[in-house]
């Protein structure tokens, strides 16, 4: 704990770079240290319905339709999410609104008082501060996004009412485990007994649903008790059930980038919590929802050229957004041409994500951010290089240049050719998407 009153921080980045700097490791799984300050600081549910939401891919789609169909309603409720884009705020929403700055800090600082000796991580800290601020507005429903698989993540120190797990695949396997079952375990340590269980994933590894039947969960899984399908309009009807097994549906627009086993598994989640399934405003609310970064249609601000932001990070992730980008090209006059300009960190599987992406793109311009986690573009480069990888690749030390430089390249290319549509992807991480991000804008 900091002593010394004056020297505590004065604002939010102050704030931010403060906790990054408390804990020696930027991740250590465990409940016992946050359990602890919590337990000190008297939260015990931040809500008196919770929601808790953990998967691979898929998170913050699924947070984002929960909190659209609730916010329409007129139920307040509060969300905790991870990463962020741009701003830490992002993190935390109160009635579909960020935390302001002095909320943030008024919750780090009463966490810094109360915590004593025990060193808490960057992600802890925020945990208890989304918790604090959620507990003192007096929400309804909780809605609560798994950082890191779910046993040991500090989210699971408070009981899920209604838990969802919306896709299992490889990634973090350092922390998680190196097989699909072993992640699972991890996963499903959110899994509360006898309470609701939504999974997302349409083949759940057999040790998710052992643990399932272990703790007697009322299960519901994609595309066998909920299911979302494409209707002859365009339009999207989701079949689900109620508490009570009575069979509901509801009929809806599905927002560009919004995948449909996450909004799936959102409704779902919705009608088993006890007095919120929607009215009709539910169609208009999943209508308008949207995620920052997650296959995302913007435009170059500079050069008009169109762009897909996604932060696919993962082998699945970049197959989904692969999907989205083959689905474009279907429709785009003469095919279109796809350039990725990519970014990543090192310990992902790049040469995995590059086999799902290749197919579907013409040009790849490689890059780094500044980030010690970065993978740096030369090493990028050779590991694509000697992966069989097949596209063109052009390697650039600065991310924001290469970015100006594969828009510049496809507004030239568009202007000589106008039958033929151009698209710039933007992808491998968030903080890809966070770097440039504010280079584009809204379409309309």
């Amino acid at each position: 704990m900091n002593t010394e009153l004056e020297a505590l921080p004065a604002n939010l980045d102050q704030w931010l770079a403060y906790i990054s700097r408390v804990h020696p490791r930027e991740i250590e799984l465990g409940l016992a240290r946050v359990q602890q300050v919590a337990t000190a600081l008297q939260l015990t549910a931040p809500a008196p319905q919770v929601v808790t939401v953990a998967g691979t891919n898929g998170k913050g789609t699924t947070v984002a339709s929960l909190e659209a169909l609730l916010c329409a309603q007129g139920v307040s409720c509060g969300t905790y999410t991870s990463p962020h884009i741009h701003r830490f705020n992002e993190r935390i929403h109160i009635n579909g609104e960020e935390a302001s700055d002095l909320e943030i800090c008024r919750a780090f600082s009463a966490i810094e008082e109360t915590r004593g000796q025990v060193s808490l991580s960057y992600f802890e800290f925020a945990t208890l501060a989304a918790l604090i601020l959620m507990q003192e507005a007096r929400i309804e429903v909780a809605i609560l996004e798994v950082g890191l698989g779910g046993r040991l993540d500090a989210v699971n120190i408070i009981d899920p009412d209604v838990s969802v797990i919306t896709s299992i695949s490889l990634d973090h396997e350092d922390w998680l485990g190196h097989d699909r079952d072993t992640i699972a375990i991890e996963k499903a340590g959110i899994l509360r007994a006898a309470r609701p269980f939504v999974c997302g994933d349409p083949e759940p590894p057999s040790s998710l649903l052992s643990r399932a039947r272990e703790l007697n969960c009322q299960y519901y899984q994609w595309r066998s008790d909920f299911q979302l399908l494409e209707t002859r309009t365009g339009n999207w009807r989701w079949q689900g059930r109620l508490a009570t097994g009575e069979p509901i549906e509801l009929e809806f627009s599905l927002p560009a980038g919004m995948l449909p086993s996450n909004v799936g598994c959102a409704l779902q989640a919705l009608a088993l919590l006890p007095g919120r399934w929607p009215s009709a405003g539910a169609a208009a609310a999943l209508r308008e929802a949207r995620v920052a970064g997650r296959q995302e249609w913007r435009i170059d601000a500079l050069s008009g050229v169109q762009v897909l932001l996604d932060v696919a990070h993962n082998p699945a992730s970049a197959g989904a957004l692969a999907d989205c980008i083959g689905h474009w090209r279907k429709t785009a006059s003469n095919g279109g041409r796809v350039t990725v300009v990519f970014a990543v960190m090192a310990d992902k599987k790049v040469e995995d994500m590059a086999v799902c992406l290749q197919t579907n793109t013409d040009i790849w311009y490689i890059a780094q951010f500044d980030d010690p986690r970065c993978l740096d573009s030369t090493s990028l480069q050779k590991r694509l290089s000697d992966s069989g990888f097949e596209c063109p690749l052009k390697r650039f030390d600065s991310l924001m240049e290469a970015y100006r430089e594969a828009c510049a390249q496809a507004a030239g290319m568009l202007a000589q050719d106008p039958e033929t549509e151009q698209l710039v992807v933007v992808t491998g991480s968030f903080m890809t998407v966070a770097a440039l991000r504010n280079a584009t804008r809204n379409p309309g």
